[in-house]
């Protein structure tokens, strides 16, 4: 990096998010022009989707938002990150991934290290402290070697032999606890955070609850449509599209509006969404309009909508209009 951005201005700091993922790689979609709370970049990288929100202080990040992120990045295979300044307690530490509503959090020279260094970082923070991921089958393997017991190895770590065990199924760590370890052993037994998607350890991904009596007029009628045509639906409040509708492998970016205007000024954006995520979209207008598509998607109007009962024949319409657009 050449120099540290600006705290005060988060743009800076976004510039500096996009210019490091380029580097490395990343084909990148800014989506901050359809006034997406929830994420600010979306980036791809092979088989890797990473959806980013930058921040200055983390505690602005919320357990709503936090919820609608982990929901969109589960069902579009991707993972959800945060890049941030601070938080209350003061600045945060390169080299350390902190989470907040379990979706990770890193500085700009954490993300810098993991993507253009290629050195991941080892610490998590959690509550209670600083951990780190220990090779349990490698630790109980120099422990038999040894021929030491889980008491006695418990004593010199300073824990409990049932931590012990713990560790040796996988469990983390307190950094001093693995610290001691190393040192008895003179064997590194800490692994790197390769993965920062922090979902599997609390259960997997959300599942979704909709609520579409919340909403309201043409929103709320087209959810209900595809619901009962056999579609499951999130609605999204903060984020770059609507909704995400799926049925079996077919999964949809959807976007809502009122006239194909609503979409076509913003043509290059929502070809670039889709582009980088790699899914297929569709757009639902309430007024009848005489365009199949904008940017390639295509366009469903709510009477064609209101005619179709079965997946497969919103499918079928959906993939002829894209397939005219291409020729």
């Amino acid at each position: 990096m050449a120099k540290n951005p600006d705290p005060a201005k988060r743009e800076d700091i976004i510039r500096f998010v996009w210019e490091m993922l380029s580097k490395a790689g990343f084909y990148l979609t800014d989506c901050r022009e359809f006034r997406s709370m929830t994420f600010d970049l979306i980036g791809r990288r092979d088989r890797e989707l990473l959806f980013v929100k930058v921040l200055r202080n983390v505690d602005g990040f919320n357990r709503e938002t936090a919820v609608e992120m982990k929901r969109i990045t589960s069902a579009l295979e991707g993972k959800p990150l945060i890049v941030g300044l601070h938080s209350g307690a003061g600045e945060l530490e390169d080299g350390i991934v902190y989470s907040r509503f379990d979706v990770p959090i890193v500085t700009l020279g954490t993300l810098n290290d993991e993507f253009l260094e290629g050195v991941p970082p080892f610490i998590l923070a959690e509550p209670g402290g600083l951990y780190v991921r220990i090779d349990g089958m490698m630790l109980r393997r120099m422990r038999v070697e040894m021929n030491l017991s889980l008491g006695a190895l418990a004593e010199i770590a300073g824990v409990s032999r049932r931590a012990i065990q713990m560790y040796e199924s996988g469990m983390k760590a307190v950094i001093e606890v693995a610290r001691r370890l190393e040192e008895f052993f003179d064997q590194p037994f800490v692994l790197p955070l390769e993965d920062w998607d922090l979902r599997e350890e609390t259960g997997g991904g959300e599942k979704w609850h909709p609520d579409f009596d919340e909403l309201g007029g043409f929103e709320s009628e087209v959810y209900r449509l595809l619901t009962e045509i056999g579609y499951s639906v999130l609605p999204t409040r903060r984020s770059a599209f609507d909704a995400i509708t799926v049925h079996r492998d077919d999964v949809l970016i959807t976007w809502l509006g009122q006239n194909f205007t609503d979409f076509g000024r913003k043509a290059a954006a929502l070809d670039s969404i889709t582009r980088v995520a790699e899914k297929e979209a569709v757009i639902f207008l309430q007024r009848p309009t005489g365009k199949e598509s904008a940017a390639g998607i295509p366009i469903i109007g709510r009477e064609e909508l209101l005619s179709i009962h079965f997946p497969e024949e919103l499918s079928a319409v959906a993939e002829s209009r894209r397939r005219r657009n291409r020729d």
